[in-house]
């Protein structure tokens, strides 16, 4: 999911600047290390795509080679400058298309669904190893474009595949992002009886809203998004606390000087101009062709979607984009019944990070990717920044799914008992304490509630630089972060926070 996120601002950056019986398999003989082996369900990029894979041509189509989209740039830069200087729209819009699909092109499906044969998977992870334990996983990759039931029935064969080397009746699922999307085909598809426990780590159980306005059309670029959007991602990048913090105060300058707004403004006259191209002759023919990425179009903007993108409904790619939508319908009641059976089932999702700053659903709150609502299966959820409504929350005779900040309410989720919200959590970016987190709900015997452990209550707080997992008591300020890690970057926080707090009560102007 990551991957796409990355791609899609990359691409609007741009307007700114086969099916068989599954094997059968016995156990030769039962292991009894007590702990069943865990299959790891990658995110959205987890395998290569390569076109003309051992030739002298050969290149690969995601996670693309840096230089391989340089010399596509270089193609169209001429055209492309010349377009924004003369004001020649059309030949911006011809530069912005040329380079999406010199890019990313071949990456399209034809009207089955299916690669282009010169477009592959060469090295899809085949399970041969009995090694298994709690600090090893066996990894699931699979083709993001494709029909997630296709990766349904290849997980199926590698779960019964792995129950064989490994010598225990059942497995161990931990799906991480678009990996929420395979285990939901699986789920709807071959049930639960081949499994113990279930992780869902930042999925897109009912979708994602970039994925769903995108594919309506809808784009909006916003000042206050942008500038926290970068700032999320500054701690993740390399560099080192210095690099990181002088970035951090950059983008505090561009919001003071109003340099944000600038770019804004010129990027959304520029969109006006050339988004439909881009659409109609890039977006549109590549990725609305994936069912894979259909998948996380969330249920509200599905029929939109399908007319926007121009979905025949006679087609054999609509038939495959509607199967799932049986899956996205049917998960939360799927896990519902797997967990009464008595399938450990576990959601762990992030929450106070600005997603995708490219759609009008900016304010959602989110892991920067994928939507609080979407990946808890329906809490109730306050917009970023801001806490629910008192009015809300004093309808609320139990107050004991509240978050202690006041911006969530889980109780209306489907699994409220085994869902847990992490504070400040990037999309899926690890770190120790949520290893441990994890090792505890998939060592336990035991279905495991929100409420059986003291130290890891249903509303976390994530601090990945100082590696630990809290309980989220009340608000948490950047003095809180400051005072449990005393790096530069924190304090460049407070401090910025403290300016533009005092900047909105009138103690002293820019």
């Amino acid at each position: 999911m990551k991957y796409f996120r990355g791609l899609i601002s990359a691409v609007l950056a741009i307007v700114i600047c086969a099916s068989v019986s599954p094997p059968s398999f016995a156990l030769e003989s039962e292991c009894a290390c007590g702990f069943s082996p865990v299959i790891y369900v990658g995110p959205l990029g987890c395998a290569d795509i390569v076109r003309d894979a051992g030739k002298d041509s050969e290149q690969r189509l995601w996670k693309t080679d840096t230089p391989f989209l340089l010399k596509n740039f270089g193609k169209v830069s001429g055209t492309l400058l010349k377009g924004l200087s003369t004001g020649d729209y059309d030949s911006v819009a011809d530069a912005v298309v040329e380079f999406v699909n010199l890019s990313f092109g071949d990456l399209a499906l034809d009207s089955e669904g299916k690669s282009r044969e010169n477009v592959t998977v060469p090295e899809l992870n085949i399970p041969s190893s009995s090694e298994h334990g709690p600090e090893i996983s066996f990894y699931f990759d699979y083709d993001f474009r494709l029909d997630p039931f296709i990766h349904a029935q290849r997980l199926n064969e590698c779960i019964q595949q792995i129950k064989e080397l490994t010598g225990h009746p059942k497995v161990q699922l931990k799906a991480s992002s678009m990996g929420g999307v395979v285990l939901s085909a699986y789920l709807e598809t071959y049930g639960y009886s081949d499994v113990e426990t279930v992780i869902c780590q930042c999925c897109p159980l009912w979708g994602t809203a970039v994925a769903g306005e995108l594919f309506c059309g809808k784009f909006e670029l916003n000042a206050e998004s942008l500038r926290r959007y970068a700032q999320t991602a500054i701690p993740s990048l390399d560099g080192g606390d210095v690099a990181q913090s002088l970035l951090y105060t950059l983008t505090d300058v561009f919001r003071i000087t109003g340099i944000w707004k600038l770019l804004v403004g010129m990027g959304n006259k520029l969109a006006d101009r050339i988004i439909d191209r881009v659409f109609s002759d890039a977006l549109i023919p590549i990725f609305g062709t994936m069912p894979g990425i259909w998948s996380f179009v969330p249920q509200e903007y599905y029929t939109e979607a399908l007319d926007f993108m121009g979905i025949d409904r006679s087609s054999e790619l609509f038939n495959r984009i509607s199967h799932y939508r049986t899956a996205q319908t049917n998960i939360a009641g799927n896990l519902l019944e797997a967990r009464e059976a008595g399938v450990k089932t576990y959601i762990f999702c992030g929450y106070n990070i600005q997603r995708t700053p490219l759609v009008t659903a900016w304010k959602n709150t989110s892991d920067g990717t994928v939507d609080t609502k979407y990946a808890s299966l329906g809490a109730t959820c306050a917009d970023l920044g801001e806490t629910l409504a008192e009015t809300y929350i004093d309808s609320l005779s139990d107050k004991k799914y509240l978050s202690p900040d006041r911006m969530i309410d889980a109780s209306t989720c489907a699994l409220a008992d085994c869902t847990w919200f992490n504070r400040d959590w990037l999309h899926c970016n690890g770190q120790p304490a949520i290893d441990e987190f994890y090792r505890r709900l998939l060592t336990s015997d035991e279905q495991l509630t929100v409420f059986s452990m003291e130290e890891y209550p249903q509303f976390l707080q994530n601090d990945k630089n100082a590696g630990t997992l809290t309980p989220v008591t009340g608000e948490y300020s950047y003095r809180d972060l400051f005072r449990e890690h005393h790096s530069l970057l924190n304090l460049v926080r407070l401090i910025g926070s403290f300016i533009f707090k005092s900047r909105s009560v009138g103690l002293f102007n820019a």
